[in-house]
């Protein structure tokens, strides 16, 4: 099956809703979702006669080998994008196009109106994102690989990683190790945490040492176009040495006692996924686990209170898509959608556990596109 063109059937079937004749799709990720194109500095305009992309020399056969079937409109270096858009809109006769209201600005919208007076532009929003929220086979496909890959890079950087290794270093190395095990690039910039600093979600890389805490926490995905979303956290045996036992790291809270809720959040929440549930209620059935657990040694710890951000979102080719999986959110879930399953409990001067993994919506339930061990586990020493 072409889903690339069911792609764009679909785009301009949902233009009756617009009652614009044509789209012109400026929003990069969203041209590379409707034509496979993974350049830049180009637009899709498609009609029910119309599959154009609009690019430059640059790209000229690029667009031959990644773009089978649809025709090219090439400027040269003397003329813009929009000058480009504008001579196509102007051939093709139509007199009414949509337009991403979030992929252009008020400027570039106003040089489309003055380049193409006989055209009435309406602007249009998250019409193909909408369409990207539910992946067909091709897509889950690309995320399964996007996923092995960075599970074989995680296998390289706990292998090799050393006492004496800061965060930045470790930043570094593993997103070496995940060019290496064959893609692109990281989705997003990998977080190392250490020790206490594992409590701030997104903490960045410091010149802080894997010996100076007792556990680590490693969020990191591969880019292979599109996109994976994985955080582990481990004990490590290094920060427990006598002549750095809790140096920096509050006593009192046990890192398997913690590791143990989160783990039982995520499976509150995996066990809500199935089509037709309400994204907040996933979000709810993690929350409920937090708000009745008490540690054995803190029980002055609301670990509701610990947990400081939505529980997950949608991975496809960006990092972050919908649905938004969050107290306040409005998605519902469908078969089809990939979403990432993420709670974590966040406690300042101890640290943080946070378990993620990329899950798959499917008729019967949440399927796991990730392999690694969802079980607590230690470094090696």
């Amino acid at each position: 099956m072409n889903y690339l063109l069911q792609r764009r059937q679909t785009l301009v079937q949902n233009l009756k809703k617009t009652a614009a004749e044509a789209f012109l799709v400026t929003n990069p990720v969203n041209v590379t979702y409707l034509t496979n194109f993974t350049g830049d500095s180009s637009f899709y305009f498609g009609s029910a006669k119309h599959n154009i992309v609009i690019s430059d020399t640059r790209f000229e056969e690029q667009i031959k080998e990644e773009c089978v079937g649809l025709d090219a409109h090439i400027r040269n270096h003397n003329k813009t994008t929009y000058e480009a858009a504008a001579e196509v809109l102007n051939k093709a006769g139509v007199k009414s196009v949509a337009v991403e209201e979030d992929g252009l600005t008020l400027g570039e919208l106003e040089q489309l109106k003055a380049l193409a007076p006989k055209v009435t532009f309406v602007p249009v929003g998250g019409a193909v994102e909408r369409q990207r929220t539910v992946k067909d086979p091709a897509e889950i496909d690309r995320i399964r690989d996007a996923v092995r890959v960075a599970e074989r890079a995680f296998r390289m950087f706990i292998a090799t990683v050393r006492e004496s290794d800061s965060e930045k270093e470790m930043v570094d190395s593993l997103e070496a190790y995940i060019r290496r095990a064959g893609a692109k690039g990281s989705s997003f910039p990998p977080i190392v945490a250490v020790g206490e600093r594992g409590a701030l979600p997104h903490a960045p890389p410091t010149a802080k040492l894997l010996g100076d805490g007792t556990k680590l926490l490693i969020d990191w995905g591969a880019d292979m176009l599109y996109k994976s979303d994985m955080t582990r956290t481990l004990k490590s045996p290094f920060g427990t040495s006598p002549t750095r036992r809790n140096k920096f790291e509050r006593v009192g809270i046990k890192f398997d006692e913690v590791y143990e809720i989160v783990l039982q959040a995520q499976n509150a929440a995996l066990a809500a996924i199935r089509p037709g549930v309400k994204a907040k209620d996933v979000d709810a059935a993690a929350r409920k686990v937090f708000a009745s657990a008490k540690l054995k040694d803190a029980t002055d710890l609301k670990l509701a209170d610990h947990f400081t951000h939505g529980l997950g979102h949608g991975i496809g080719l960006e990092v972050h898509e919908s649905p938004r999986i969050r107290a306040n959110s409005e998605d519902t879930l469908e078969a089809g959608m990939v979403v990432t399953i993420e709670p974590g409990i966040y406690i300042p001067g101890w640290g943080g556990v946070r378990i993620e993994d990329d899950v798959l919506v499917t008729p019967g339930g949440p399927s796991l596109l990730t392999n690694l061990s969802r079980e607590a586990a230690s470094l090696e020493g």
